[in-house]
């Protein structure tokens, strides 16, 4: 499995476009998941909140069989809470999505409803004994009854959030690779700012990247070196792109590809990354001194982002 991600807006959606061409990679069937690990989704009902305060039970004596049941009890009514809320929201949000090109229409993009029903409902029997091998094996079901399956090397998924989840996605999978999306913060607010789904100004931008950037590294951290890699979408497609290519190669362990180098050569042009737009689009004159303190914030805490990798 290949998990994309990123703070948003960072070329996660490209370089799946990419590596889709190489016959041993397919990606996923809608090219975004979401309810792995958005929140409320998957990832949560299996370990909980990450942005929850960590809660930690005190032991009980092995005699103490009446405190023991109703720990069990208890945590029994929350998994089952927990579980009626995820099959609800999939319901209601993440089964029928109405999203442009290319990420699909929701889960019904790749699998049919008897299939995901099957899954399910194996999946919401067997959660009460172990939370993640079933989380683990409903993924699992997920991915290969997804239409597009011709039995390739390698998944993709392309969910932004699926960095800041990483050290979580690796608890499910001990194997995945994951690849950070790095793009210039000042185009990646940008390009938020066009959307309808996130900050409304500049300097609201500022905080939302801030705050994606941090989750990222805190969880990449946990994640060995030698499973993740990081690409700047500029490098990719100008800078420095024959390096960065190749780096992507030998990360996957593949050869390369035909299809995959001529999708490179004539569909990642220089101008489709778009280089540079917050010249134009950004006019708030206090939107660079907060951008500067931001960036001074985060080489203080030895947090990596697109400058530092270029």
């Amino acid at each position: 499995m290949i998990f994309v991600g990123g703070t948003g807006r960072s070329g996660t959606t490209i370089i799946a476009d990419l590596l889709d061409n190489h016959p041993a990679i397919r990606a996923s069937l809608p090219i975004e998941l979401k309810f792995t690990t958005n929140a409320g989704g998957l990832l949560d009902l299996t370990f909980g909140s990450q942005f929850a305060p960590p809660k930690e039970n005190n032991p009980i004596p092995f005699y103490n069989l009446r405190t023991r049941r109703d720990r069990k009890i208890r945590e029994r009514e929350k998994v089952g809470n927990a579980l009626i809320a995820l099959e609800a929201k999939i319901n209601s949000t993440w089964w029928d999505i109405d999203a442009p090109p290319p990420h699909g229409r929701g889960l019904l993009s790749g699998i049919t409803r008897e299939e995901f029903d099957s899954s399910f409902s194996e999946f919401k029997v067997s959660v009460f004994r172990n939370k993640v091998k079933a989380a683990r094996k409903l993924l699992i079901q997920l991915i290969n009854h997804q239409s597009n399956n011709r039995g390739e090397k390698f998944w993709i998924d392309t969910t932004p959030m699926n960095i800041p989840n990483a050290h979580r996605l690796f608890q499910l999978y001990p194997t995945a690779l994951f690849i950070n999306m790095v793009r210039d913060p000042r185009d990646t607010i940008a390009s938020l700012l066009t959307k309808d789904w996130g900050p409304t100004t500049a300097l609201e931008g500022i905080e939302w990247f801030e705050k994606r950037i941090r989750a990222g590294h805190s969880s990449l951290s946990r994640v060995p070196k030698d499973q993740q890699l990081t690409i700047s979408i500029e490098e990719l497609v100008s800078q420095k792109s024959t390096e960065t290519y190749n780096s992507l190669l030998t990360f996957l362990k593949i050869e390369d590809s035909p299809q995959m180098a001529d999708f490179l050569h004539e569909r990642m042009q220089p101008s489709a990354a778009r280089m540079g737009r917050w010249r134009e689009e950004i006019k708030d004159p206090e939107f660079i001194p907060a951008y500067n303190e931001m960036v001074a914030r985060l080489r203080r805490d030895s947090i990596g982002f697109y400058s530092d990798l270029n």
